[in-house]
């Protein structure tokens, strides 16, 4: 037993479970000849490890890393974020220019984010049949066109038709964004990228309202639309130009967490060492082009060189053969910009749409998919609320000072989220170092307590300072709050699931995504209503106490978690039910 991780009765790797650390581990002599990270992350084995191919996207430069993640996420703002919380603020200004009830601006909200869940398994089908540029690019298309549609209603209707179609294209980049950083990056890398989007998905909103605030009072809510659409477009222009295709199919042998049995670690450490002695031909070939090779992914220890020095001219010959025919050549830009680089798998759409709800049969799964949903959908709630109980007694605030109310939580996701993004790596690696080298998912699972104690004071401090008519800096203040606690929860649950449960992570996310959005909507119809009735203290200590059961469910799944990992694996529903897709082609990605 690990740091109270229980171990299971049998003693077959566990996927999830990671060699991570060689010095901690002292398993040099096993995993000398694997790649490793460069600098201080030398002793670091990466995971999973890079196939040979240049065009892997595990071996891309780190600009080039960088590049498609800054305009993916640039998506994840515009397509992503921007829409749900564009009309929050000026809710009350927009229910009398349009003549309807408050309850039907919320529920533009509400129908974006039905439309947004319907769609998310239909989306990730699509893009682990076909892959994530085109579901991107669709999305951006779609999005686009939603704003355009945004910007010339006249009427209700119109604005909500805009809203879904606003919604359909907030699938994709929701869904796929996390699940695109195991694309690219190595277990080790993941953490601070990670805490990255979801500070995105989840804080940069309140920014949003703030801006739109303002735009509403001084320029009228149309305006919220022309101002989105060139930058609607310069993101879909940027996406055709400069964001390749991710996904990649890559042997399993090289999922060093999927794997990891010594006779595995041996089977790759003397695929390696063929490798490496072809390296010096294969460079001389122009196969492995120097401006796109990931410098963090060529590491190997220098050990590995004494195991190579005999070496008949035959066995040279046929390595270097052998490496020629294998590799493919780099793709040119032109080949990488294409929108569709064929099936990536075999399995029908309809077989993945159903895998997505099937994977709720994994305790882990559903624990991440009900714990982060309900967290996140509270902070939806209290900012569907704002618009409405700052405009009224004692506040009495406009639209443009509504969306001003938005910084305190704005900063208080900003502060968790850097907290997380500083101490993620760090943490990590140390209990990995604890663990005498070998790191388990189970480790993530650890700040998000801390995390759940500050959001639920968080939630207590709101509805009191609500029922007391507490200051509107103090309310701003305990709001903040709230979202620096659950920034830390979404975070860690999202690594976690991440890490443990790679093969499913789409699934999951996608599951995750449908049941925030769905209970989002559900919120919408009720949140003011029961507000109204029932006061602060009441829903927002109800709020804290399904938030404190939830985390405290992570206890049990710490301890045993690595022994439901065990049993999953032998005992997938997925595969029970032959639901489970083909993961070679989306090895990369999950």
């Amino acid at each position: 037993m690990g740091l109270f991780i229980l171990e299971p009765k049998s003693a077959a790797h566990v996927p999830g479970t990671v060699l991570l650390d060689q010095q901690a581990a002292h398993s040099e002599a096993v995993t000398a000849r694997l790649k490793h990270g460069r600098g201080t992350n030398s002793h670091i084995v990466l995971a999973p490890q890079p196939s040979e191919d240049p065009n892997d996207p595990l071996n891309w430069s780190p600009m080039k890393k960088l590049r498609v993640l800054v305009v993916t996420y640039f998506g994840v703002i515009i397509h992503g974020v921007v829409p749900n919380p564009i009309l929050n603020a000026g809710i009350v200004q927009i229910a009398t220019e349009l003549h309807r009830p408050v309850t039907d601006i919320a529920l533009l909200s509400g129908y974006e984010l039905l439309a947004t869940g319907a769609t998310g398994p239909f989306a990730s089908a699509f893009a682990r049949k076909y892959g994530k540029r085109p579901a991107y690019l669709l999305a951006s298309i779609i999005g686009t066109v939603g704003v355009i549609v945004g910007e010339t209603a006249t009427g209700y209707s119109t604005l909500l038709a805009a809203r879904v179609i606003q919604g359909i294209a907030v699938a994709a980049y929701e869904a796929l964004g996390i699940a695109t950083i195991g694309d690219l990056y190595f277990v080790h890398e993941r953490g601070y990228r990670v805490a990255v989007i979801l500070f995105i998905l989840s804080s940069c909103s309140n920014f949003v309202s703030i801006v739109a605030g303002v735009i509403t009072t001084n320029l009228g809510w149309h305006y919220n639309f022309h101002l989105m659409l060139p930058f609607a477009a310069l993101q879909t222009v940027l996406f055709v130009l400069f964001a390749p295709e991710t996904m990649f199919r890559r042997k399993p042998i090289y999922d060093l967490d999927t794997v990891g049995s010594s006779e595995d670690l041996q089977q790759l450490a003397e695929k390696e060492a063929k490798a490496q002695r072809s390296a010096r031909h294969v460079e001389k070939t122009g196969l492995h082009d120097p401006e796109d090779q990931d410098t963090t992914t060529t590491a190997t220890n220098p050990t590995t060189n004494t195991s190579t020095a005999v070496e008949t001219e035959t066995e040279k010959t046929l390595t270097h053969t052998t490496t020629i025919e294998s590799i493919q050549p780099k793709k040119t830009w032109l080949q990488e910009m294409a929108v569709y680089n064929g099936s990536f798998v075999d399995d029908s759409m309809l077989k993945m749409v159903v895998a997505c709800v099937a994977i709720l049969f994994n305790v882990g799964a559903f624990w991440q998919t009900v714990s982060t949903g309900l967290v996140t959908a509270w902070y939806v709630a209290v900012a569907i609320l704002s618009g409405v109980l700052f405009a009224g007694p004692p506040y009495l605030l406009s639209s443009a000072e509504i969306g001003y109310t938005s910084v305190g939580p704005f900063i208080g996701g900003l502060l968790g989220s850097t907290v997380c993004f500083v101490i993620s790596s760090p943490l990590l690696k140390w209990l990995t170092r604890r663990n005498k080298g070998i790191y388990e998912p189970e480790f993530c699972l650890v700040p998000v307590i801390p995390g759940a104690l500050v959001a639920i004071a968080g939630f207590l401090g709101l509805g009191y300072s609500l029922q007391n008519q507490q200051n509107v800096y103090v309310v701003c203040f305990t709001w903040g709050v709230i979202l620096f606690g659950i920034t830390f929860i979404v975070t860690f649950a999202s690594q976690y699931t991440l890490d443990a449960f790679r093969n499913n992570s789409t699934e999951i996310f996608i599951m995750n995504m449908v049941f925030k959005n769905f209970f989002f909507y559900g919120l919408t119809n009720y949140i003011i209503q029961w507000y109204t009735s029932g006061g602060p203290v009441q829903v927002f200590g109800t709020l804290s106490g399904i938030t404190a059961f939830v985390c405290l469910l992570l206890i049990p799944l710490y301890v045993y978690g690595k022994r439901y990992r065990s049993f999953w694996h032998h005992y997938n529903m997925l595969r029970i039910l032959r639901l489970e897709t083909d993961h070679l082609g989306a090895d990369g990605g999950h």
